[in-house]
């Protein structure tokens, strides 16, 4: 196993920073005709569709007196404002203020923009404001493209047959991903499901990089991309296939939503299977829940002197590891709050 040679002490605010990342906050299909608010990093963001269909994501809270965006509506690729009507572009910017129609808009009437794309059937948020009122002058935000986002090409694999499922556990995102890094609770946690045939004697083949960990069990090989997906694709090709890929979203400090996606190419055209898989990979989620959220401390620890390993814990290692390298060095990140800023 891997270990950092030293650690520094810990702060309070390394539990609320997080990696600058796309992260999924919910499905494609949750936002119709009407605004829908999500929330990210402690934040409240709205998301609507122009006439287009295309979503378009802004701060939640109308700049004049704080009304709920989401209980607005859309019109001319527009968001309006429930109270007064003020209608917002894509961009963050006002482009109508009713009571006075005669009166150039001032700079605080715009409001911040942030990226958002579809992609595996959700809805991915980038939680960096860009191109709009005064934070792009001051330095605070971005006029620059996010990074493409890169997910496993299995969820666009056409053979396959993809079952939505999510939840969410009142845990920190790293106890969340170090969980689905966890081969030896399988025998434990799971004997009623995926666990029941698992061996509790564990064996950890794995190898890792930066931003990537794989960990070969059985049949199956786990593979996680930093900071926030996971997938179990087979070890090796066969005739059916089954995936399971999950990403995490931190909502809170201790707070994080799992959205999950089961895959196979076989039983396509079974009346109710979709629903089958999903209610299955749920309930496996279930089992893992309850235990994730009883550990203490919250976070993982950063020293790893602060709790136990042995030679199963190899991939959690390496995930701890990774994080501590995030919180000490220059990487970008969003500190939790209402007004997240990026570094």
């Amino acid at each position: 196993m891997n270990t950092h040679p030293s650690f520094r002490e810990v702060r309070e605010s390394d539990q609320q920073v997080f990696p600058i990342a796309w992260y999924a906050v919910g499905w494609s299909k949750e936002l119709k005709n009407k605004p829908l608010k999500k929330r990210l990093l402690g934040k409240d963001f709205v998301l609507y569709r122009d006439d287009h269909r295309q979503v378009h994501a802004i701060h939640a809270y109308c700049p004049h007196r704080g009304a709920d965006l989401s209980l607005g509506y859309c019109q001319n690729g527009h968001i309006t404002c429930p109270y007064h009507a003020w209608s917002f572009d894509e961009s963050g910017q006002c482009v109508d203020i009713p009571a006075h129609p005669g009166r150039a808009i001032p700079e605080f009437a715009h409001t911040y923009a942030y990226p958002v794309i579809e992609k595996a059937g959700l809805l991915w948020v980038y939680p960096q404001a860009v191109g709009s009122k005064s934070e792009i002058n001051s330095g605070l935000g971005t006029s620059t493209s996010p990074p493409p986002l890169e997910i496993f090409p299995e969820l666009e694999d056409p053979s396959l047959i993809l079952s939505p499922y999510d939840s969410v556990w009142k845990a920190h995102l790293t106890r969340v991903v170090e969980s689905v890094l966890d081969v030896a609770h399988l025998p434990i946690v799971h004997n009623k499901t995926i666990g029941k045939k698992s061996s509790t004697d564990i064996h950890i083949e794995f190898e890792a990089d930066d931003n990537h960990i794989r960990v070969k069990n059985g049949k199956g090989l786990l593979q996680y991309t930093f900071p926030q997906q996971w997938i179990l694709t087979p070890a090796k090709e066969g005739r059916s296939k089954f995936i399971n890929f999950v990403t995490f979203t931190p909502i809170e400090q201790e707070l994080t939503a799992i959205y999950g996606l089961a895959g196979r190419n076989f039983a396509r055209f079974v009346p109710g299977m979709g629903h089958i898989f999903s209610r299955y990979s749920g309930k496996v989620l279930e089992e893992d829940r309850a235990v994730v959220e009883s550990q203490h401390p919250r976070p993982i620890p950063e020293a790893l002197r602060m709790e136990a390993h042995v030679p199963a814990d190899g991939p959690q290692v390496r995930f701890r590891n990774r994080w501590y390298d995030f919180l000490v060095n220059d990487e970008p990140r969003v500190r939790l709050g209402p007004e997240t800023t990026s570094s």
